[in-house]
């Protein structure tokens, strides 16, 4: 996350500092031409842009004359002549850097997808050998108890028999220990996987969610793009509320 967040403020910043210096008029390059040359430029900028009225010439008996017809209206601002509104170039910044972090949370997503499915696998994997435990730890409880058995039940057993048979009853009773420490340490590594499984499992679901909030905000200032509407943009910039909640919530 740490990365993740590193590269989005980079490419962040490098599409800012672009958009700045786009927004900067060209360099007057007075300093490498003659005063002369300078006046002549200056006045040329100074002079006011005219732009051509058309003119229709109508008779009506002996009178001739003419009539200005109105222009069209243009099509946006820069078929007008004029410069793009300023708020356009932040709307590409922020819609740069919401699919930028669009793009990594998708990565995350899938990560988090992925590990939930191995962590699964693991726990069932170790739940498998709880239970070989306890299989093998019932058949040593079983002999145990058939020897302790025997061993009360026949009379007149020589003491040497009577010692096998306590010697046997006592090493059931060491294996029977440890298969009970090794269930239990095997219990507690699959209870810790079955956490980190769920923890897997809440983070993909959370970021999924944080990535729905990002794509709407995405589609949104697209939609502000096209019909150069600045409170569809705005809406775009309050759906981040939701994905920075879930964001916060998946951890």
């Amino acid at each position: 996350m740490i990365t993740f967040a590193l590269v989005t403020l980079t490419l962040g910043f490098g599409i800012w500092f672009w958009v700045r210096k786009s927004d900067k008029p060209a360099s007057d390059d007075c300093a490498h031409h003659s005063s002369a040359d300078c006046v002549d430029k200056h006045q040329k900028n100074e002079q006011p842009h005219v732009k051509a009225t058309p003119v229709a010439t109508l008779q009506v008996g002996d009178t001739i004359g003419t009539v200005h017809l109105p222009q069209p209206a243009a099509a946006n601002n820069v078929a007008d002549g004029r410069p793009p509104e300023g708020w356009l170039n932040w709307l590409a910044l922020s819609t740069t850097i919401i699919a930028i972090l669009a793009a990594f949370m998708s990565i995350e997503v899938s990560r988090g997808s992925t590990m939930a499915v191995l962590s699964s696998g693991d726990e069932t994997n170790i739940w498998g050998q709880y239970q070989s435990k306890s299989v093998k730890e019932h058949t040593f409880q079983i002999s145990k108890a058939g020897l302790e058995l025997q061993l009360a039940a026949i009379q007149g057993m020589s003491p040497e028999t009577a010692d096998k048979y306590r010697n046997t009853i006592k090493k059931y009773d060491e294996e029977l220990k440890r298969y009970k420490d090794e269930k239990d340490e095997i219990q507690e590594k699959a209870k810790s996987t079955g956490k980190k499984k769920e923890k897997f499992h809440k983070l993909s679901a959370g970021l999924t969610n944080s990535l729905l909030f990002l794509q709407v905000a995405i589609v949104l200032s697209s939609i502000a793009m096209i019909t150069r509407k600045k409170y569809i943009w705005y809406i775009g910039l309050s759906s981040l509320v939701g994905w920075l909640y879930f964001l916060i919530m998946s951890f």
